[in-house]
């Protein structure tokens, strides 16, 4: 296991060792610099964090519940490898959460709002044609964050504060295997933009459900060829 550099970091006296060597495992994991299926091996990690076995097993434990670490008994830890078959599932888990987010948060945003959240998908539609996956990810993320901070209810927003990072995590390391179109995702941003700034809320949480797979994509609009080969009923 390549065992990471440690950012400088000022810690508060108060601060317990056990949170920040979650903190830290967490972040290395997020980041890529622990990857998928690689071992967490005790001593390495001791060597690297500077503590003892148990705030790194009580982490380790944390992690585990968070999705982001498999630990079999009396064995190995390791970074969790998401499986590519449970890609789709975990995309529409969180589409649930933020398309709740998103029938909480419209009915309070103001013009102002609407017209900086619009802007934000508008750049998503933009790294879609690009095809740059990481610049997708990262102005999904810019958006959809947006709509979360702005979600008056804090106890939902607690929720998708502790769910939301394992799950974006297995979505970013299986993207590959939902085979999505990413001029279609990109004319669906386009179209949440102007949802917005149209104030049409109905069509912008209809949109975000299409973006997460929740709901059937409209029906293709038949070409002109189509219509001239369609048989007249009689009458």
């Amino acid at each position: 296991m390549p065992v990471p550099r440690s950012a400088e970091k000022t810690t508060s006296p108060r601060e317990l060792v056990r949170e920040r060597v979650y903190a830290q495992l967490k972040e290395a994991i997020l980041s890529g610099v622990l990857l998928p299926g690689e071992r967490l091996d005790e001593a390495e990690l001791r060597g690297w964090l500077g503590v003892s076995g148990t705030p790194i097993r009580q982490a380790l434990h944390t992690l585990s519940l968070e999705g982001l670490v498999e630990t079999a008994p009396q064995s190995h830890s390791a970074v969790i490898a998401p499986r590519p078959e449970e890609a789709r599932d975990t995309l529409q888990t969180i589409g649930v959460l933020v398309t709740g987010a998103t029938i909480l948060t419209l009915p309070r945003l103001t013009t102002e709002d609407r017209t900086r959240l619009a802007a934000l998908a508008r750049e998503v539609t933009v790294q879609h044609r690009s095809g740059d996956v990481p610049a997708i990810t990262k102005a999904a993320e810019a958006y959809f964050g947006s709509i979360i901070r702005a979600c008056p209810n804090p106890v939902f927003v607690e929720v998708v504060a502790q769910t939301g990072p394992s799950l974006s995590y297995h979505v970013t390391v299986t993207h590959r295997a939902l085979d999505a179109d990413l001029e279609e995702l990109a004319q669906d941003y386009a179209e949440l933009s102007a949802a917005l700034l149209d104030a049409d809320d109905e069509r912008v949480i209809d949109v975000t459900k299409r973006i997460f797979q929740l709901a059937a994509p409209p029906p293709p609009r038949p070409r002109l060829g189509a219509w001239l080969r369609t048989p007249v009923p009689s009458p």
